[in-house]
């Protein structure tokens, strides 16, 4: 039995180098495919599943507490540290319980609202300051409390109160400096977060 040694003319040559190949190329991507995690093994805590009301609104600017509301929602989305409830599930709740007061929650409406949309807190707060750059103000400014209420014992979890102006974030020259209103909430409402345990 003579063998005939594989030459790079030999058709049998160039299989065995091709299976080779795929299998060092392929065999990682298959790994690593196969090992997808979910979002909750990512996380090295517990998801809260949170429920943000319409802010109080005290500020004189028409609307500032559905705009908080929703940027607190959006925020804190982003976190990946809490499990947000729709807004539209929040608002149909208010309309079947007829509650009209924004900002402020009764413990049993609290306890409730917790069992029916299965959420473990309620956010809610007041927006103080909410202004553009503009007539008495020269820069943005925004001044929000807020505060996270277990929605099964009724206690204080959490209170936060930030007020920030456009140009607190100033570097030097101007460099850093915040002139949208959008802009400034998001700001401020990523620095009350990042203070929630």
């Amino acid at each position: 039995m003579n063998k005939e040694p594989l030459s790079r003319l030999n058709p049998g040559y160039w299989l065995k180098i091709f299976n080779l190949v795929l299998t060092l190329f392929l065999t990682p991507l298959l790994i690593v495919g196969c090992a997808v995690l979910s979002r909750e093994a990512l996380s090295p805590h517990v998801s809260k599943k949170v429920a943000i009301l319409p802010f109080y609104n005290i500020s004189g600017y028409r609307d500032a507490g559905k705009v908080v509301a929703n940027i607190f929602v959006t925020e804190m989305f982003k976190t990946d540290r809490f499990n947000v409830e729709e807004t539209g599930n929040i608002v149909q709740f208010m309309i079947q319980e007829r509650m009209d007061t924004i900002g402020e929650i009764e413990i049993e409406r609290l306890k409730i609202l917790g069992k029916r949309l299965g959420v473990d807190a309620v956010m809610t707060g007041t927006v103080e300051e909410f202004a553009e750059a503009g007539g008495a103000y020269s820069v943005p400014t925004v001044a929000i409390t807020a505060r996270m209420i277990d929605s099964n014992t009724g206690k204080l979890i959490w209170s936060g109160q930030n007020k920030r102006k456009g140009d607190d974030y100033i570097v030097v020259l101007d460099l850093g400096e915040v002139r949208s209103l959008t802009a400034l909430t998001q700001k401020v409402v990523r620095e009350m977060i990042d203070t929630i345990k």
